[in-house]
């Protein structure tokens, strides 16, 4: 390995040596810290780019919360709307009060009033038929204002079957008029078994995803 002899040299060239690796100590130290403090600048000021960017998408959230709120509630009066006319329940005792009150308005004699038990939902329609069947004595005018306010009503009735026939004694009442209002009551979808089936299957590993 070649050495560097400063004998037999001038002092001052030992003097620009010594100054030369002093230099070149100092550089190094010095490039090695501000080399991390560099790194450590960027890696601050990009965390504090990205906490901005969170803090204004926070802020553009809270500015439309009121707009937020404002279509929860819109799609809960729907909701409530909906649910109006394709109710979850039959609500027998509300349709008795009904039917009974158009009757006695058309002044109609109630013969019978039958209903049956709720239907099970077809195929993958979320609704179940419940027809219920009515037979009245009346006229026949007031037939038809009956069939109308029936079809009126909050939730959805069809009428359907409708056969009319002549009273023998023609007085206070002329018909007789049996029909079924149909009315629907709304049904949760069920799971098929394929989808019953893998759901199962889920959560047996522990609901991984693929």
């Amino acid at each position: 390995m070649a050495t560097l002899s400063l004998e037999g040299k001038p002092v001052y060239v030992g003097l620009i040596v010594g100054l030369v690796l002093a230099g070149a100590i100092i550089f190094g130290v010095q490039y090695a810290l501000i080399s991390k403090i560099d790194e450590d600048i960027h890696a601050a000021d990009n965390q504090i780019k990205e906490l901005d960017t969170k803090i204004e998408q926070g802020r553009s959230a809270q500015r439309k919360l009121p707009q937020f709120r404002e279509e929860v509630r819109r799609l809960e009066l729907e909701l409530e709307k909906l649910r109006r006319i394709l109710p979850s329940t039959r609500n027998t005792e509300e349709i008795v009060k009904k039917i009974k009150s158009l009757v006695d308005q058309g002044d109609f004699v109630l013969r019978k009033m039958t209903f049956p038990k709720l239907s099970a939902a077809s195929g993958s329609e979320p609704y179940a038929e419940w027809p219920i069947s009515i037979s009245v004595d009346g006229r026949y005018h007031n037939l038809a204002i009956l069939f109308n306010r029936l079809s009126n009503f909050s939730r959805i009735i069809n009428v359907e079957q409708i056969s009319v026939a002549a009273l023998p004694a023609q007085q206070d009442r002329t018909i007789s008029a049996d029909f079924v209002a149909k009315t629907f009551v709304y049904a949760e979808p069920k799971e098929s078994s394929a989808d019953t089936k893998k759901s199962s299957d889920k959560a047996k590993s522990g609901g991984s995803g693929e």
